[in-house]
């Protein structure tokens, strides 16, 4: 049987577990009406999660006992999504879905044909937690700061594969021996021929997602998906 599964800024060290954050609570009481004895998944969000066994239900606080502790379930290599900063619907989607693919970190960027350069960065984090919780994560992924095109670049050198996505290219081959990587996603529009030959000249390798030519949010998903699985 599934179970539900909560993260939040729990000390699963402790074998028993008070939970008091308010939207929490009103999950397990009010909308899935779990009952004492019933069990949930709990995660810190680092890495660590545990089965544990709800003993009482108060009106402000609920106390759990821990069960089992469940090992890591994310995937072992680290890929970073730098996305354009795209229109708000998009975005968020293309974020949602690359948190189910298993980014492990999303990098807002500003590029030269960037219309769009704010963020709602809180309701982000909620669509990242959510995410993360439907997914079954045991880590939930890192929104970073907005950067631009050049400081990207550099951010994401350290990664052992450097992807950055243009229509055109030769098709994209995952590095099956990499353990980390930094994919680049364009705004609508694309990245610019100057922002291609700045990225080649960095390091970076230029690949296409296929033949035909994907809307940003779809490019991001379909990336992340590719570059985790090495696929």
């Amino acid at each position: 049987m599934k179970l539900h599964r909560f993260i939040g800024a729990f000390d699963l060290s402790k074998k028993e577990i008070e939970v008091t954050d308010p939207e929490i609570i009103k999950q397990i009481k009010g909308v899935l009406r779990l009952k004492i004895g019933e069990s949930v998944v709990l995660g810190d969000g680092r890495g660590k999660q545990v089965e544990a066994s709800i003993d009482s239900i108060e009106r402000s606080s609920i106390t759990l006992s821990i069960i089992r502790e469940i090992p890591n379930n994310d995937p072992e290599k680290k890929v970073t999504l730098y996305l354009a900063i795209l229109k708000k619907e998009n975005f968020e989607l293309a974020v949602q879905k690359a948190v189910e693919c298993g980014a492990t970190n999303i990098v807002p960027i500003i590029t030269l044909r960037t219309v769009k350069t704010g963020l709602n960065t809180t309701r982000l984090e909620k669509i990242i937690l959510e995410a993360s919780e439907q997914c079954e994560r045991s880590t939930v992924p890192i929104l970073q700061k907005i950067i631009n095109f050049e400081n990207a670049l550099a951010l994401g050198y350290a990664s052992e594969e450097k992807v950055i996505f243009d229509p055109g290219a030769s098709a994209y081959t995952p590095r099956a021996d990499a353990k980390s990587a930094s994919i680049f996603i364009g705004p609508e529009g694309g990245f610019t021929e100057d922002e291609i030959t700045l990225a080649r000249t960095a390091g970076y390798t230029v690949s296409a997602l296929g033949p035909l030519i994907l809307r940003g949010e779809t490019a991001a998903i379909v990336a992340t998906y590719r570059a985790v699985e090495g696929i």
